[in-house]
């Protein structure tokens, strides 16, 4: 199932992913996923992520060598298009919370961070980012960033929207990664801020959903009530 999802919807690529795809994993994984293709492709956004909740309680019963396969077809998967798009980011995030912890026995990461200040422009990145991912309108974009960013409770300091380009999938990885070393209050306070940038138009897109749920994901933080999970 979540190979199906990643593949791409343009036939040539898609033999081309199957081809690979059929070299690293065994004979009934690839057919199956071929096989799931068809239905997977076809269905609405807004269900991709509850199949992939579905699909996390099964793959928790894989063996510690067929995570490790599944993990690097993940990755070779991701990236066969010599693209990263965001949903594959947001697939990529959630797979790693839920499911690396349990196989390699990883360290929970050590808090390096203990006041916002150091870590707003990387607040600012995933602000931007979800300010982009909701409306393609350069008046939206920016009211959606401005209805965030006093969530963050910075005390001081002029921050603006960054353009499209500097927010990208690039930028959002390494940023969450140095929020994560940060103490609960700091990551609270940022899902909040990001809930208030995806809800500042009343409407909430499945790509803005599916972020704020790799962020929150990523943080171990809940998404508040107010915010969908799905």
């Amino acid at each position: 199932l979540i190979y199906a999802l990643l593949l791409s919807p343009e036939a040539t690529l898609r033999t081309a992913q199957m081809t690979g795809l059929a070299q690293r994993v065994d004979a009934g994984i690839s057919e199956k996923t071929a096989a799931l293709f068809p239905d997977v492709s076809v269905a609405a956004a807004h269900a991709r992520l509850p199949m992939v909740n579905v699909a996390l309680g099964a793959l928790r019963q894989l063996t510690e060598p067929q995570f490790a396969q599944f993990s690097q077809t993940l990755q070779w998967l991701i990236k066969s298009d010599d693209q990263i798009e965001l949903f594959e980011f947001v697939l990529q995030k959630i797979i790693q919370h839920h499911l690396e912890p349990q196989f390699t026995q990883a360290q929970p990461p050590v808090i390096q961070y203990y006041t916002i200040k150091p870590l707003v422009p990387d607040c600012i990145v995933i602000l931007s980012a979800l300010a982009h991912v909701g409306s393609s309108d350069a008046a939206e974009i920016g009211k959606a960033f401005e209805t965030g960013l006093p969530y963050l409770r910075v005390s001081a300091g002029v921050f603006n929207l960054l353009p499209r380009g500097q927010c990208g999938v690039e930028q959002l990885a390494p940023a969450l990664d140095k929020l994560m070393l940060s103490v609960p209050n700091i990551k609270k306070n940022l899902i909040e801020a990001c809930a208030h940038t995806v809800g500042a138009d009343g409407v909430i897109a499945e790509s803005e959903a599916e972020l704020l749920r790799a962020i929150a994901d990523t943080l171990d933080c809940p998404i508040p009530p107010f915010i969908p999970a799905e």
